[in-house]
């Protein structure tokens, strides 16, 4: 199953949601799950935010070789499950021919933390957690992940 986050500059939710997916996958001992991040307004060569580098640290996780990818150069006819910050996330991939029920938003959709002083970036990064956990069995409970895999 290959899973793409998706936020706006791919620096601070999307890098951070696929990496804390990653961690609580490794957790559960889930296999044959690719993650990979983008955004729909990104540069292909930022790295992650520093605050959100810092808040991820707490939790292990290191995005120090996170360099962000435009959701222009990702061939979104390999993406199972695109999972998106906002409505809007969802808007523009369904714009560029996703089938809406490809993409989940989620939680209560994550605010962007762009800019905001570290308690902000840790507030985005539990918010991110909380809703993941949630999410994963909603995903890995799906009859066709499991009839796949």
């Amino acid at each position: 199953m290959n899973i793409l986050f998706v936020c706006t500059g791919n620096t601070c939710r999307s890098p951070m949601a696929a990496e804390i997916f990653k961690k609580i996958i490794d957790e559960k001992n889930l296999k044959n799950i690719n993650i990979s991040s983008a955004g729909i307004a990104a540069d292909n060569n930022s790295r992650a935010s520093q605050n959100a580098m810092e808040a991820c640290k707490e939790l292990n996780i290191d995005l120090n070789g996170h360099i962000s990818k435009s959701i222009f150069d990702v061939n979104l006819k390999n993406i199972d499950k695109f999972i998106v910050m906002t409505q809007t996330h969802k808007d523009f991939l369904i714009d560029l021919g996703v089938k809406g029920e490809k993409i989940l938003v989620l939680g209560n959709q994550i605010s962007d933390p762009f800019g905001g002083n570290i308690e902000t970036y840790k507030n985005c990064r539990d918010q991110i957690y909380k809703a993941l956990c949630k999410l994963i069995d909603d995903i890995f409970l799906d009859k066709n992940y499991n009839e796949q895999n």
